[in-house]
């Protein structure tokens, strides 16, 4: 597929929603009423690295999901610099329900080169009207978000930058594994933990470092790549408890669960 321009694509969207058809059952929808709920998104579009999934202030008409890739939600600060406020990953929806809770329409933009796709709002009021039980899965969802802000919060406030860095890679790990994708490459940039993390790509550039000499990390220097899991989630004192129950599988939660740290 040619990821240079945005286009769209009109092959149907259960061909390539695998991930969203795994999350939508995680958080609590039936086989069936999954596959119905996909068929509200007709139309897929690719949007390059470096492209706007959602622009900030968009009119909130559709729901956006995300099919491939990885994307993040941020705002550019006073001083120009770019603060990510979470990363979204395949099955993800780019912005919450609204008639939830009113959101700040912040820019959604692909860190990857990224396969999206929309349903319309109204198209999705009169689905709910027919499914109930859907409402179920947008509030678990949000309960779901606010529980990993909650905890990008606390690691950007009060871990040191080892843990920090080492604990936003295990998160990207597990989420990724929640929606039955495993890869042990990941496709963040050092700028991109830096603005995640609140951290300098000098200080991001030394902890990556750390991880490799600590055995967490592979030395290749060509990207980042998990060498250890293990001793990646040990440095982090990652603890998956905070997206469990509602999202991951109870074996997921064991294999991530936190373990005493040995340095």
């Amino acid at each position: 597929m040619n990821f240079r321009h945005m286009a769209l694509h009109s092959s149907p969207v259960r061909d390539v929603a695998t991930a969203l058809e795994f999350k939508l059952r995680n958080l609590g929808l039936d086989s069936d009423n999954a596959r119905a709920f996909l068929s509200l998104f007709k139309w897929t579009r690719a949007v390059p690295r470096g492209g706007q999934v959602l622009e900030e202030g968009r009119s909130q008409k559709v729901l956006t999901a995300l099919l491939s890739g990885v994307a993040c939600r941020y705002r550019i600060t006073d001083d120009g610099r770019r603060q990510i406020l979470n990363f979204q990953y395949s099955g993800d929806f780019c912005r919450a329900y609204p008639n939830l809770v009113p959101e700040r329409s912040d820019p959604v933009a692909a860190l990857t080169d990224c396969l999206v796709t929309d349903a319309q709002y109204d198209h999705l009021e009169r689905f709910i009207e027919q499914h109930p039980q859907t409402t179920v899965v947008f509030l678990r969802n949000s309960v779901l978000e606010a529980r990993i802000f909650e905890e990008r919060f606390l690691n950007g406030t009060q871990r040191p930058a080892l843990e920090r860095v080492a604990h936003l890679l295990c998160e990207h790990i597990y989420r990724l594994r929640a929606v039955d994708i495993v890869d042990d490459v990941v496709p963040l940039t050092q700028i991109d933990l830096a603005d995640a993390a609140g951290l300098s790509v000098v200080h991001v550039n030394r902890t990556i470092q750390d991880l490799r000499n600590l055995g967490a990390l592979s030395k290749d220097n060509h990207g980042i790549r998990v060498e250890n899991k293990d001793r990646l989630a040990q440095i982090a004192k990652f603890d998956a408890s905070y997206l469990a129950g509602i999202w991951a599988r109870s074996d997921m939660q064991q294999e991530f669960a936190v373990r005493p740290r040995e340095l």
